[in-house]
């Protein structure tokens, strides 16, 4: 297994709806038959969230880091502003949820304007590639193939990190046990069975 100490590990240390459905009816206006008519109700949209290279439901590389504009995009859902930490230092996050379930993490660049990454945590978001979370490590990768992968740090301690299949801007989470040393990645026999946590998307460079 091949550990990528660039781009992948600064990204671990940062980190720490498809159409329309027309419904038509018949009423009865009076009691002859002769007298119905075809009401169309006005189209349901298609509130399935995607997460594919290009982003994540509505958002993609251009959307902004802003409370506003996500309150916007998922008014279905709660959407909270809050304060975390890394290395002491608080910066905030946009938390999208559904009730008490956590959908995903939102999380902004140094400058806090744009968006760094985004962590899916629920399979309530659609995985393009078809992993869906709980999928094991051994059905995402070929036995013996040479994955780029990073041991996480901080939120993510004891966690690996690696790329998705040929999408190098989604990044996989995989969590399970191992009797190593903290920090190191597991070797591929161990990683076999741990099973996929979360997905980070991050903006195409």
């Amino acid at each position: 297994m091949h550990i990528k100490h660039g781009s992948l590990l600064s990204i671990v240390f940062q980190i720490s709806i498809i159409g329309f459905i027309a419904l038509f009816t018949l009423s009865g206006c009076g009691t002859d038959e002769d007298n119905k008519s075809l009401t169309m109700k006005p189209a349901e949209e298609d509130k399935t969230i995607v997460i594919s290279a290009n982003g994540v439901g509505p958002i993609n590389a251009s959307t902004s880091f802003n409370m506003h504009q996500m309150t916007l995009a998922f008014s279905d859902y709660n959407v909270v502003e809050e304060l975390n930490y890394q290395s002491g230092a608080p910066y905030p996050i946009i938390r999208i949820s559904e009730g008490v379930k956590t959908i995903m993490t939102i999380i902004p660049d140094s400058s806090q304007k744009n968006i760094f990454s985004i962590i899916v945590e629920d399979n309530l978001i659609i995985n393009s590639l078809g992993h869906r979370l709980g999928t094991s490590y051994s059905e995402v990768y070929t036995y013996g193939q040479d994955e780029e992968c990073q041991a996480g740090a901080d939120d993510m301690s004891g966690k690996v990190i690696c790329y998705a299949p040929k999408t190098p801007n989604i990044l996989y989470v995989f969590n399970g046990f191992s009797a190593g040393e903290t920090g190191v990645v597991p070797t591929a026999d161990v990683l076999q069975s741990w099973g996929l946590e979360s997905i980070i998307w991050r903006p195409k460079n």
